[in-house]
């Protein structure tokens, strides 16, 4: 199949339909959507089972009697209040509705908890609103005399607004529909409302410190405000003050005599079909990029079924295999030696492992137990595929891979990978290829990995013959809610592997439920990050896509760190916010640099050091409390020179650095400390 980049017309000939191709490419299909489908299915009873809270909520309708609540010392106070002398206000918005509003003027941390101190509350008919907004959609807490309501609502698409009636509504002159609502009857005064967004995607509102609705929410939002609405007839009076959050204490201790793994890098896949879209300037600037990032460590996403039996055309854009996301271009399989090439020159590794296998190189077969596996490697044809692509790559780019894998996401009988394991190994020492390491077949998901290890490890020869362990970590998606719960799924890796270094291979968002563009999902996997790094010890991270051919922009959102931007030149651009986070680590840590310990007194504050040769420093601290937290650094030796910020507001922002006994982290920020300094082309890269 072909490339968008090369359209013209091919011979009748090359279009000749292969059945086993078809049957073979029609059962990836079902694979994958069957994948998707239960892991969606979960997220979905997961999202169903926890919009409210258990306990006294509003199921059946019963109301929540409230707590007796005090207004809390020593924190600073906004004062508002409504009442008949509140000045009225025409909503140019939303035509249905004359408002009474008082506007709180903070900009917003990406996680928080913000309390109303209630101090008057008679609504009478009326209501008060206390609406949270953001770039694609916000929520709004509504309180009434005796019910609560909290809707979220997204107004970022004309596509929300009801067709027929567009244009003609007396109502709002924006799209805006209700995504999720929760309704909570209560009794008892009310003293206080408390509304956080947490680490976990949630959203919760307490009354009077009690939690009576929480819902799953991945919204970003970054202004507040509180809206009264009354007839005029029955204004009553609600008065009150907006108590901010206390600063806790968060003490950071590195012990520099407990030392873990050693790093590679970081990286991710550049299909070929996206970068042959940039211009000159944008390949150039791409380039910058990945040394400034420190993205170099670049896994091959080569031929596969296309590749020919003479393996003439590793590099031909036109035979590359198009795989789709949605409606947008193709990104396929296949190689580009020049890019290779230059990867090397700036720093780079790396990395080759076949997806699906040529026909050729497939068998049907059988186990010792009469069992008949369709479609499993050729372990012969595949070691030679893998050692002919290793002297193509030599002649081509001036080395070959620095790291081949078994098989990328492709189950094969453990016997077949075993033997698949020794027959590589052997070819690759026989063509004096012995520098050249292997990796393990790396699963989707960690707990299938886990089940890959055993039958790897059946064989003690074959072990051996593994340099590097890898997986990838799609079903911590299913933890999103919860990150933690994640924890003992990569300690049990950790403990299946051993001390074989491991390649945290690919990550992403894939979960339909969360194609968004938000920063609170890109902590969600800065989490992840840091997990990877600690419990894992991971020696290298790769996020799935470095550049993606995109026209539907979720899968640029979550996919891919850059897209091309045509509207600018085509040149790369950071396609959402999961680049500023997976750059928090990946710009200061570079290869050679060995994790040290580093604990801390406060659980919701994640550390990762690093420390190498020269000097060569990096912590990363990543707040994920809804308070922001005065941090004390215990790390006595060479001062940092560097300093980053990373939030809703700020991408990898050099900021000067701080007082490392007291600096302020605020809720859902990196603040990355080195003396590392970034990474920057040499002036040859531009003969």
């Amino acid at each position: 199949m072909r490339s968008p980049a090369c359209s013209t017309p091919r011979k009748s000939a090359q279009y000749k339909v292969n059945t086993r191709l078809i049957s073979f490419g029609l059962f990836r299909i079902l694979q994958h959507w069957l994948i998707v489908t239960v892991m969606s299915i979960g997220w979905a009873v997961a999202v169903s089972a926890q919009v409210l809270t258990p306990g006294d909520s509003n199921v059946g309708g019963i109301p929540v009697q409230l707590p007796e609540w005090r207004p809390h010392a020593a924190v600073k106070r906004q004062p508002f209040q409504f009442d008949a002398a509140s000045k009225l206000e025409s909503n140019w918005g939303d035509r249905r509705r004359q408002l009474r509003r008082v506007y709180f003027q903070e900009w917003l941390p990406a996680i928080f908890e913000r309390t109303l101190a209630i101090e008057e509350f008679e609504v009478k008919d009326g209501a008060l609103e206390w609406i949270f907004t953001g770039e694609q959609g916000g929520f709004t807490v509504r309180i009434e005399a005796e019910k609560l309501q909290v809707l979220q609502r997204y107004y970022d698409s004309p596509g929300l607004s009801d067709a027929q009636t567009a244009g003609n509504s007396p109502a709002r002159r924006h799209p805006e529909r209700v995504w999720l609502e929760s309704t909570v009857p209560f009794r008892g005064a009310i003293q206080a409302v408390t509304v956080s967004l947490d680490h976990k995607l949630g959203l919760s509102v307490a009354l009077n410190g009690k939690e009576v609705v929480r819902q799953h929410c991945v919204l970003d939002v970054s202004r507040h405000q509180l809206a009264y609405l009354a007839e005029p007839g029955s204004l009553g009076l609600v008065r009150g003050f907006l108590e901010q959050t206390p600063t806790g204490e968060t003490g950071v201790e590195v012990n520099p005599g407990h030392r873990y793994q050693t790093m590679l890098g970081f990286g991710g896949i550049t299909t070929p079909t996206a970068y042959t879209l940039l211009s000159s300037v944008g390949k150039r600037r791409w380039w910058e990029l990945l040394a400034q990032y420190n993205l170099l460590l670049h896994r091959e996403y080569p031929m596969g079924v296309q590749l020919g039996p003479d393996m003439q055309n590793w590099d031909r854009l036109a035979d590359a295999t198009p795989h789709y996301y949605g409606d947008n271009f193709p990104n396929g399989e296949v190689s580009d030696f020049e890019y290779l090439r230059t990867i090397r020159r700036i720093g780079g590794h790396v990395l080759f492992e076949f997806w699906q296998l040529p026909l050729w190189a497939v068998q049907d077969w059988k186990d010792d137990e009469g069992k008949l596996h369709p479609g499993v490697a050729q372990p012969e044809v595949f070691a030679r595929a893998i050692l002919r692509y290793c002297q193509v790559s030599k002649e081509r780019a001036g080395a070959p891979p620095d790291i081949v894998g078994i098989q990328n996401e492709r189950a094969q009988p453990p016997e077949i990978w075993r033997e698949m394991t020794l027959r590589l190994r052997e070819e690759l020492d026989r063509a004096g290829f012995r520098s050249v390491k292997v990796q393990m077949e790396d699963a989707a998901f960690v707990a299938q990995g886990i089940k890959s290890v055993e039958g790897f490890r059946q064989s003690g020869q074959v072990w051996d013959a593994i340099d590097y362990t890898a997986v990838h970590m799609y079903d911590y998606q299913k933890s999103f809610f919860d990150p933690d719960a994640f924890d003992g799924t990569l300690l049990e890796w950790h403990r299946s592997i051993g001390n074989k270094p491991f390649l945290s291979t690919e990550m992403s968002v894939n979960l339909d439920p969360y194609q968004v563009r938000s920063y609170r999902l890109a902590l969600t996997m800065g989490q992840l990050y840091h997990k990877n790094l600690t419990l894992a010890d991971a020696s290298a991270l790769f996020y799935c896509w470095l550049l993606l051919n995109v026209e539907q922009p979720s899968y640029g959102w979550t996919r891919s760190l850059f897209v091309p931007d045509p509207a600018n030149g085509f040149v790369p651009k950071p396609s959402s916010y999961q680049l500023r986070v997976f750059g928090a680590y990946t710009r200061r840590i570079r290869e050679g640099m060995v994790r040290l310990e580093a604990r801390t007194s406060n659980s919701e504050v994640l550390a990762t050091a690093f420390e190498g040769d020269g000097g060569a420093r990096t912590l990363v601290l990543l707040n994920r409390s809804c308070h922001a937290q005065r941090i004390h650094v215990h790390w006595p030796g060479q001062a940092f020179r560097f300093a980053e910020l990373v939030d809703p507001y700020h991408e990898n922002s050099v900021i000067p650095p701080p007082d490392l006994h007291s600096m302020t982290v605020e809720p859902g920020a990196l603040v990355t400390l080195s003396t590392v300094e970034l990474g920057k082309l040499s002036d040859p890269l531009s003969d």
